[in-house]
């Protein structure tokens, strides 16, 4: 059958055993806090993890192939919709009316004004913005005037023009309030229109003739409008809010591009979105160098797409130059200085202060040898790793000394490379452990990783104001809507959404891999393998994210963000181009 490829089943069942796999090690190690795996303890996770993937791969390769079936047989679609999807309106099909009306502009238009006055209420509220994350070390870079790029640049140099705004137009007193105040409403403004674009996008792959395919548009806005993140999310002074703008600039047109060959006015959208996401974060770059080593593997043995993958492979070379070049500039010209690289090395320093913690004597058992244990003290200073977290790796990242990764590297990779030829499942455990919010659906340690027992603002959403840090940079919180803000803040601060059951996992984190997943299966199965590719940046980006410190809000929100359009963006059109 054309429409059905049965890599699907095996795919599916790939995607399953994985899930039932992290599944049930997340709970383990959630139940006991470490696994012993032994023998008998793999043979039994191995053996319902293959036979749930042999029963998900079942399931969903037969449901995509009979979906295919109806597909090819004209069953999903009306004698309306049919002629509708072509272009050739017919009288009697009164929904046609749409189609004619709703242009790209006027949808466009639309849900950004929506989307703006859905945000406005969160913005007042939290005027003239939240401070949390690292806003408050960027402004004192600011303020100082040295610049390190363990932030981006870019981003702390925006929060620095946006302040001399304020200044230059209502002085000293109120202008940095007012300055902070400006680049919230333009995250606002950026984040409704990018948000805005991918709606417009969306309504292009929608039969406007059919009221369940407006129904599935409407519930698109609905979520751009009422999902509580974007809410809080667009009036955080963060760098990760600039850099999900320009993630899902590139998606979006990545998909669109894909779908319906959109010509240069895309390809500049493109190249605009990939400079951004080089500029704003390091992890940015590197699931470009992903999608660039797919559309490459596709351009030599796909000669179906070779023309579409030429093209493709020039704008991402291109912008990897230019947002590199650019990243140079920024540093001349600021003179900044190379932050520290241990952010990198989350999961080494997680898995050898794990191994510390059970065989290095700080518990009962003290199997590492001298020099191993030699090493990591000097690796890992002051006995940090007594402060392990399996949830986060900051404790002990703290007080690591990287001069011995960079000057010692030999001895570290030996040491390294040793202890997990002794110890391959507290590594495993340290991953999995570290990263069991992206994985594990029930974990909830990502909406308590940051909360001591006495700060407000410290959940899931971050929305703490440190009063006496923030004051000596001339900004205090100025609310204009303080009883909307505290119902925002018992959401937020009191982690309320895991109260809710199953609509909680539209909001936890381990929700959004597996979901890209399936859709990717879901692609390969109707044999819309080229679609995929903007998954393949999606699945870039989660590479590094495995890598990280931890499991935040902030770092997924991007994914999460794009899940929707992408739902939309990877079907077939069904609607003829118009002029805009």
């Amino acid at each position: 059958m054309k429409h059905f490829s049965k890599i699907g089943y095996p795919f599916f069942g790939a995607v399953g055993f994985l899930f039932t796999f992290c599944q049930l090690t997340g709970r383990d190690l959630e139940r006991d806090g470490n696994i012993v795996w032994t023998g008998g303890y793999c043979a039994k996770i191995l053996l319902i993890s293959l036979i749930a993937g042999i029963v998900v791969g079942g399931v969903l390769g037969r449901l995509a192939k009979k979906c295919g079936s109806r597909e090819a047989s004209g069953g999903l679609t009306s004698k309306c919709e049919d002629k509708e999807a072509f272009g050739r309106f017919t009288p009697g099909c009164k929904s046609s009316k749409y189609s004619r009306r709703l242009t790209g502009r006027s949808v466009f238009i639309g849900s950004f004004l929506l989307n703006v006055l859905a945000f406005l209420p969160c913005y007042l509220a939290y005027y003239p913005g939240i401070g949390a994350y690292d806003f408050p070390i960027q402004m004192g870079q600011v303020t100082g005037g040295g610049y390190i790029d363990h932030h981006p640049i870019l981003h702390t140099l925006m929060i620095g023009f946006f302040r001399k705004i304020g200044i230059s137009l209502v002085g000293e007193s109120a202008g940095p309030n007012l300055g902070m105040g400006l680049l919230t409403l333009f995250q606002v403004l950026s984040l409704a229109a990018v948000l805005a674009w991918g709606v417009r996008c969306a309504a292009d792959h929608v039969n406007l003739a059919s009221r369940k395919s407006r129904g599935l548009l409407v519930l698109l806005q609905l979520y751009c409008m009422a999902y509580p993140f974007h809410w809080y999310m667009s009036v955080s002074v963060a760098k990760d809010i600039p850099f999900t703008v320009f993630f899902l600039l590139t998606v979006i047109t990545l998909a669109e591009i894909l779908a319906s060959s959109r010509g240069t006015m895309a390809d500049i959208a493109l190249f605009l979105g990939m400079v951004g996401m080089i500029l704003l974060r390091n992890n940015g770059r590197h699931a470009l160098l992903v999608l660039l080593a797919i559309v490459a593997t596709v351009f030599v043995f796909g000669k179906k797409y070779r023309a579409l993958m030429r093209r493709l492979l020039i704008n991402i070379v291109l912008a990897l130059v230019a947002g590199s070049l650019l990243l140079s500039l920024i540093f001349r010209l600021t003179n900044a200085e190379q932050g520290d690289k241990r952010e990198m090395l989350s999961v080494p320093i997680q898995q050898l202060a794990r191994c510390m913690v059970y065989h290095g004597g700080v518990g009962s058992e003290d199997s590492i040898s001298p020099e191993d244990k030699a090493l990591i003290n000097d690796f890992l200073l002051n006995e940090s790793y007594r402060q392990y977290r399996p949830d986060i790796s900051d404790p002990v990242k703290s007080h690591t000394n990287t001069y011995v990764v960079r000057y010692r590297t030999g001895e570290f990779v030996k040491t390294y490379l040793h202890l997990f030829t002794q110890y391959p499942g507290d590594y495993l455990n340290a991953v999995l452990a570290t990263n069991a919010g992206y994985l594990y659906l029930n974990d909830i340690s990502h909406a308590y990783i940051n909360v001591n027992g006495r700060d407000r603002g410290l959940g899931y959403v971050q929305t703490r104001w440190l009063d006496e840090e923030l004051a000596q940079f001339g900004l205090s919180t100025d609310s204009k809507f303080p009883a909307w803000k505290e119902i925002l803040e018992r959401f937020a601060d009191g982690n309320s959404y895991l109260k809710v059951p199953i609509v909680k996992y539209l909001f936890v984190p381990g929700t959004w891999l597996w979901l890209y997943l399936f859709l990717c299966g879901w692609l390969l199965a109707r044999r819309r393998g080229c679609m995929c590719l903007p998954l393949c940046l999606v699945f870039g980006y989660f590479l590094t994210l495995f890598l990280g410190p931890t499991v935040q809000l902030r770092y997924l929100y991007p994914v999460m963000t794009a899940f929707p359009f992408l739902l939309f963006l990877t079907r077939p059109h069904v609607r003829p181009r118009q002029q805009t």
